[in-house]
């Protein structure tokens, strides 16, 4: 799933928008995980 530069800013805009608003987050990385 390579996302190019723009994909990212808007992927990462979307995340602030929805962090900004939560009560509590929670960060995960699942690569290695399988």
């Amino acid at each position: 799933m390579a996302l190019n530069l723009e994909d990212k800013k808007a992927l990462v805009a979307e995340v602030a928008e929805v962090a900004a608003h939560a009560q509590s987050v929670v960060a995960a990385e699942y690569r290695g995980l399988t």
